[in-house]
């Protein structure tokens, strides 16, 4: 069950046994059926989430009611919601169980518990920065299409085209038109 997680965080951070150790002894499972809430519109993100099954998807609702995607999750994804979670502020997003999904979870207070016993863990922070790996806005559709193929075509398997579509910030439409031109 830890061995994902901790090959993650051992990307992230030169850890010794004993700090891999710590850090996994922190963490807690928890099962999510589909359409459960992982954070709720308003609450401030108090915890790291490492997705060992299933898939999240995080999104708000525009001025016009519409649901806009931010994120998608597949396994081996950590769940954060950067913004909330850095800044201590209530998040703007839900993040959600897009289906019965299996996570390992570690509370913003352990993981200062860490950092304050090895200054190792600090370099964890680098997970934050998962975020970045969001195709660039200024992109055109189609290069936003292929940078997501080649960082995590399971996004492309996994979540429907009016989702992927939102997360990449394009209508349904133009996704399908550069679906069909890359084929």
């Amino acid at each position: 069950m830890f061995e994902s997680v901790i090959q993650s965080i051992t990307s992230y951070a030169s850890l010794s046994e004993k700090e891999i150790e710590c850090f996994v002894e922190q963490m807690t499972p928890r099962q999510l059926d589909k359409g459960d809430l992982l954070l709720q519109t308003g609450e401030v993100c108090m915890s790291w989430a490492f997705l060992t099954k299933g898939s999240f998807r995080e999104y708000y609702l525009d001025e016009d009611l519409n649901e806009v995607t931010t994120n998608l999750f597949t396994i081996n994804s950590w769940v954060i919601n950067n913004s909330s979670f850095t800044g201590q502020i209530p998040s703007k997003c839900k993040i959600e169980a897009f289906e019965e999904s299996e996570i390992l979870v570690i509370g913003i207070h352990d993981l200062h518990h860490l950092i304050s016993e090895s200054p190792a863990f600090f370099a964890l922070g680098k997970i934050l920065e998962v975020d970045s790996k969001k195709p660039k806005s200024s992109a055109t559709p189609q290069e936003k299409y292929l940078q997501l193929l080649d960082q995590n075509s399971a996004i492309i398997q996994k979540f429907p085209l009016k989702y992927i579509a939102s997360y990449l910030g394009m209508t349904p439409e133009t996704l399908s038109r550069v679906r069909r031109k890359i084929k």
